[in-house]
């Protein structure tokens, strides 16, 4: 099978948020790009990109620090360079090697930094905890969320 261009996903696109973006306004809803590995939009640019072109509200992106770390992005440097066109944050971690939504402080994520970075821009009201685990998911949450507060996050109570 050939893939179609890149030009031709675009355009799709485009053509497809021309379609969305009312209904979701007409919704109460926002629409979020989420940065994935294997996608034909990858890195915080592609969406930035995407976002600035739209012009609209209605239109964010969700900033995935596990895939953007995976394809070497730096997250911590992304979120304070493009957060204005970032609507949610999903934090997890992941190794170089293998792809992952890990515990946190288990591969590559600058936690600290990212604590730093999330406080003086979204918020951490914006943040979704993304650590995808089968066994025991609601410890792994717990234990999460005191590996934050140990990295320097302020989560509250």
């Amino acid at each position: 099978m050939i893939s179609p261009s890149l030009e031709k996903a675009y355009g799709w696109m485009y053509e497809s948020l021309e379609n969305l973006i009312p209904l979701a306004k007409q919704a109460g809803v926002r629409l979020l790009f989420e940065n994935t590995p294997y996608c034909f939009t990858p890195t915080i640019q592609d969406l930035a990109g995407i976002v600035s072109t739209v012009k609209d509200d209605a239109l964010k992106i969700v900033y995935d620090v596990a895939n953007a770390a995976y394809i070497g992005e730096d997250p911590v440097d992304s979120l304070l360079s493009n957060h204005e066109s970032i609507g949610l944050v999903h934090i997890s971690d992941t190794g170089m090697q293998t792809w992952g939504h890990d515990p946190i402080a288990t591969g590559v994520i600058d936690w600290y930094g990212l604590g730093k970075a999330v406080k003086t821009t979204c918020g951490v009201n914006n943040v979704v905890l993304e650590i995808i685990r089968e066994e025991y998911p609601v410890q792994e949450f717990k234990k999460a969320m005191q590996d934050l507060k140990n990295q320097g996050w302020e989560l509250g109570n």
